[in-house]
């Protein structure tokens, strides 16, 4: 019975680990999860270490179980509370600005063909594609979209600087 109730909760912990790598990382949206469901994914991982140090403390020092299981509550209660101020905003389903390149300038660090290339936007690097020709090193350019990790260009032109 111990086991069957242990491999569930090895089940469910090694989901939640996932679900937690995934958001962490940044991985492509597979389930849209609810903000609370984000923050608890990447939190739960932390609060498992809290029994844990309660086991180690009664193994080691018992008569110490009380005072420290109480302060690994209000820390971890601090902790959640610090955390949530400060991750629970970013979870939330709002564009982020500052990575909607759509119109931005930059510059060609590298020749950018139809199926490779560099370009530099601000402070960043980003991998470049360019629909039409190829555009030298050093050529200012213009972000027409965004698929992943890579971005669509065309160099900007006495026309695309008027506009």
């Amino acid at each position: 019975m111990l086991s069957i109730q242990y491999q569930r909760l090895s089940s469910i912990l090694a989901n939640l680990f996932f679900i937690s790598l995934q958001i962490e990382l940044g991985c492509e949206k597979v389930v849209d999860f609810s903000p609370k469901a984000k923050f608890i994914a990447i939190t739960v991982d932390e609060l498992i270490l809290i029994p844990i140090a309660i086991w180690i403390v009664y193994i080691f020092r018992p008569d110490w179980l009380l005072p420290a299981t109480i302060l690994l509550i209000l820390g971890a209660a601090v902790f959640v509370a610090v955390k949530y101020y400060l991750v629970y905003p970013s979870l939330l389903d709002e564009v982020q600005p500052f990575y909607e390149l759509q119109g931005m300038r930059g510059i060609a660090i590298g020749d950018v063909t139809q199926t490779a290339g560099k370009i530099r936007v601000g402070a960043e690097i980003w991998e470049a594609r360019c629909d039409a020709g190829e555009i030298k090193s050093g050529t200012e350019v213009i972000v027409l979209s965004r698929e992943s990790m890579k971005v669509r260009v065309k160099p900007i032109t006495d026309s695309t600087a008027t506009n």
